[in-house]
């Protein structure tokens, strides 16, 4: 379908090129209501080439518009810009096209793309940083959908770097009898798992915070590390309860925040492409040994900072998370012939995939050139513009953080809806809560930092995810009232601000694919939910008495809610009838 931006570029390309101007032509919203719907500002961009007053210009083109059922009520204004009006007909059927083309399936484009977030690593609770891959990597996988990209969503799990010889160290200091640790035992394993979650939780972080204090434990654990990385049996088969145990947990993580995974993979699922990798490495001559560890120079003569090398095995000849990440770049071409693989990780990962892309690029080792992009994202701060943490100092744990703002939707929600059962807040309250959280992360520009608020993200009114989710259920008492369906439709004046609104909802959605950037979805959402209320407080819906006039705003009101759950489908937030 074409846009009406597309449409009114193309009519006034025309007129300048008739004109005499054969030049690139822009047009934008106007700035001021009354004067026009849109504008054209180009004739102040081409006096100084033409030697021309601008508004000597803008009259040119007037005079040679071509005959269009499009745009009305054309006036030049000083200094020299074109202000116009789109013909209330031809916008009221243009919408009533542009809604149904929104309901159809997208073509499919022959873009196979994968898209790598939520990075959760096994043995370990998630944490406040999970949230902004989890919340941008669902919403990216969602708008690259809709727009025709033939999307693969990879949760890409850390289940293969020292954490997995640190847990397993853990088990051993507990109980060392266990048959795991008898290199002389050949039967079969338990099946049962010899901890449990909550064990496994503490288990980490105790060996990890005394490991970075006694350096001999640390090497017990790296040796560790590479004897399951060979193949040990005892230590394969402990580290599957810890995958087993822990993708569980993290499935259940992953649910609260409506984000779905296509692949559950993780790092060592690339394992059978490692020995592959470095092999071609080094047979290749691609590295070199530097105090022990392998490498690869990725520097190029152009950086203005300096890039480390890629580091393929360290001086114990142990298999690193970069080893990893280049042998899944392999696996992904092999096994699901993608044409382009998007990262969605912190900031501060970024020099990592600078040199794993760069030595991907280098060593030549995938069959055709697959697009690979970082794709960012800001810190969860708080209020002080540090990274959100407990009081304790430690990474705040998502399952807590959830707990707070549900705890403040509960509130808000409960003093304002009295009449509703104790089960009925409590069901809404949850879907505020996640909507308060999700909007506030996915309403931020990704590589911004995000402050937390718990406040500011819960309020009813503002930028904020339960204010989106209010204009629904307010749209839904409205269309519950309507007896019979609604089919004819025309826009009056007082309308046609809301139906201009409603027609940006694919340029949104384009931006915010091109930039992977959901903010601009967010942004849409929110002006479509001011226009919608304002239209709401001016008119009185049900009560008009001009039948045309009434069935043109039941039919408005039922656009704007089909489109604010299109926007929050699109940001993966899930809606309410009522609230």
């Amino acid at each position: 379908m074409e846009l009406l931006n597309d449409s009114l570029k193309q009519i006034f390309t025309q007129a300048f090129c008739d004109a005499g101007y054969n030049d690139d032509v822009s047009v934008n919203e106007c700035a001021i209501e009354k004067f026009g719907d849109f504008q054209c500002q180009t004739p102040l961009l081409l006096a100084k080439k033409y030697h021309k007053a601008p508004i000597s210009i803008a009259n040119d083109v007037v005079a040679h518009l071509p005959k269009n059922r499009i745009i009305t009520n054309v006036t030049v204004a000083n200094p020299g810009y074109i202000n116009f009006f789109i013909d209330e007909n031809y916008l009221a059927n243009y919408l009533q096209e542009y809604m149904q083309f929104i309901e159809k399936p997208r073509e499919k484009t022959n873009k196979k793309v994968l898209i790598d977030y939520g990075g959760a690593n096994c043995a370990k609770p998630l944490h406040v940083g999970h949230l902004r891959s989890a919340d941008i990597g669902e919403s990216i996988k969602r708008i690259m959908s809709f727009e025709g990209d033939n999307c693969i969503g990879d949760v890409h799990l850390g289940d293969w770097g020292l954490q997995m010889g640190m847990v397993i160290y853990a088990v051993w200091e507990k109980n060392p009898n266990l048959v795991y640790f008898d290199e002389n035992y050949q039967g079969e394993y338990p099946k049962e798992p010899p901890f449990d979650m909550e064990e496994l939780k503490v288990m980490y972080p105790n060996i990890s915070q005394r490991a970075k204090q006694d350096e001999q434990l640390y090497e017990k654990v790296k040796h560790i590390t590479f004897e399951l990385q060979n193949g040990r049996r005892g230590y394969v088969a402990l580290w599957k309860h810890i995958i087993s145990v822990s993708k569980k947990l993290i499935k259940e993580d992953y649910d609260k925040l409506n984000a779905h995974f296509d692949l559950w993979l993780g790092e060592s699922d690339s394992k059978k492409y490692t020995d592959e990798v470095i092999d071609y490495v080094i047979n290749g001559g691609y590295s070199r040994v530097s105090d022990g560890a392998t490498i690869v120079d990725v520097s190029q003569d152009d950086d203005k900072a300096e890039i480390p090398p890629f580091m393929l095995l360290n001086s114990a000849g142990s298999v690193l998370y970069s080893t990893t990440e280049l042998a899944t770049i392999v696996q992904r071409e092999k096994e699901f012939d993608v044409d382009e693989i998007v990262y969605v990780v912190d900031n501060r990962q970024e020099l990592h995939f600078v040199q794993v892309f760069r030595c991907a690029r280098k060593i030549g080792i995938l069959k055709k050139d697959i697009d690979l992009k970082f794709v960012g994202f800001g810190t969860m701060n708080g209020k002080d513009g540090k990274p959100y943490k407990t009081r304790d100092g430690k990474a705040m744990g998502l399952d807590d953080l959830l707990e707070m703002v549900k705890a403040k939707a509960y509130e808000k929600v409960s003093a304002s809806k009295t009449n509703y059962s104790s089960k009925e807040i409590e069901n809404i309250s949850n879907v505020v809560a996640i909507s308060a959280l999700k909007f506030a992360d996915l309403c931020v520009l990704r590589t911004k930092d995000l402050s937390f608020d718990v406040d500011k993200f819960c309020s009813f009114e503002g930028k904020t995810g339960p204010y989106i989710l209010y204009t629904i259920t307010r749209a839904n008492s409205i269309l519950n009232k309507v007896e019979k369906d609604v089919t004819s439709f025309s826009l009056s004046k007082e309308d046609r601000k809301l139906a201009l609104c409603l027609v940006k909802f694919l340029d949104a959605v384009k931006t915010a694919y091109d930039k992977f950037a959901p903010s601009y979805v967010c942004d849409y959402a929110y002006t479509l939910a001011n226009e919608f209320n304002t239209f709401y407080a001016k008119s009185s819906i049900m009560y008009e008495q001009d039948e045309t006039k009434k069935h043109s705003k039941i039919i408005l009101t039922k656009y704007t809610q089909k489109m604010l759950k299109k926007c929050m489908d699109l940001l993966a937030i899930n809606t309410l009838e009522k609230m």
